[in-house]
């Protein structure tokens, strides 16, 4: 596996999936039916939003899942540091190191497939 289909299998199973499964849950889930608080509250905020609103916070879901895969890939990267880490992170696959500049190349094809 390169490093480009890794970023790419990245923002498929994490950013895609997560995506749609709170824009599945958000839209299509009764506050009734919630059994957990946070979801109550979730749910019923989002109930009283206009459908503009609505697309707003579900584009923001997505942003912020973008930006905490990115994150993390930055630490693996080395463009940010994590505060006790003495040394370097390395991701490896099938034996062989996944080098290059994972962070930028996962926000450039985030970028490229946003809705």
């Amino acid at each position: 596996m390169t490093p480009q289909d890794f970023v790419s299998q990245l923002g498929a199973e994490v950013v895609d999936k997560n995506y749609a499964t709170y824009r599945n849950l958000l839209l299509n889930t009764a506050v009734s039916t919630a059994l957990d608080p946070y979801w109550q509250r979730v749910l019923t905020l989002f109930s009283e939003l206009t459908d503009d609103q609505r697309e707003v916070l579900l584009e923001l879901t997505r942003h912020v899942t973008i930006d905490a895969v990115a994150n993390v890939l930055g630490v693996i990267d080395g463009t940010l540091e994590l505060a006790d880490a003495d040394d370097a992170f390395r991701l490896t696959y099938g034996g062989q190191e996944l080098e290059g500049d994972l962070q930028s190349t996962f926000l450039e094809l985030a970028e490229q497939s946003a809705p």
